[in-house]
């Protein structure tokens, strides 16, 4: 199981270290929006494998973008996954 593509991104200055980082983005099944954000990689690897839940793994994120780590880690799994878009969410509220 791969993740999505990685990329080094020095997140300091010199002698720090560089922390991989990757994108997880997700399409809306209602409207077709896609959604991302980039995360750091091994933190999301320890979620994907069970080393962590979601919230541990990324506790700064809000809900909207633990969803989509969790509907991105399913589709990865594949596992039935089903995201929406933090808008199309709100509007099924309202029906």
């Amino acid at each position: 199981m791969g993740l999505p593509s990685a990329t080094g991104r020095n997140q300091g200055g010199l002698g720090m270290q560089t922390l991989l980082t990757t994108e997880a983005a997700a399409q809306c099944r209602n409207c077709h929006a896609v959604n991302g954000i980039d995360i750091v990689a091994e933190s999301f690897r320890a979620y994907i494998e069970g080393a962590a839940n979601v919230q541990e793994a990324f506790p700064s994120l809000s809900a909207d973008h633990r969803e989509l780590l969790m509907q991105v880690a399913r589709r990865m799994r594949g596992e039935f996954h089903w995201y929406l878009c933090p808008e199309c969410w709100e509007k099924m509220g309202e029906a």
